[in-house]
């Protein structure tokens, strides 16, 4: 097979009937399937927002949490500093005096 017989073969399957059918189908039907999956796309990006933001509500509830725990080990660790100082301030009396 030639090349113009190749390029004759091409042509005539280009101007064909399922060809320009397709072409037709294709024109008419392609900015309702972009719509529809410009849709598809936008209800997505909602979704991910949304969870994203009850995520970072549950992020600021842990940091507040982590907050009060940190702030409760710190008053545990200055009243046990505190009663060993007093139990070594007594202790130290004990040995100054006879």
């Amino acid at each position: 097979m030639s090349t113009t017989d190749a390029n004759a073969q091409l042509d005539r399957a280009m101007n064909g009937k399922f060809a320009s059918v397709a072409l037709k189908v294709a024109i008419f039907a392609l900015p309702f399937v972009l719509t529809i999956a410009g849709s598809v796309v936008s209800w997505m990006l909602n979704d991910i927002r949304s969870i994203q933001a009850e995520q970072g509500k549950g992020l600021q509830q842990v940091t507040s949490d982590v907050q009060v725990v940190n702030a409760k080990l710190d008053n545990g660790v200055i009243w046990r500093i505190a009663e060993l100082e007093r139990r070594l301030n007594t202790v130290e009396q004990a040995q100054k005096t006879p």
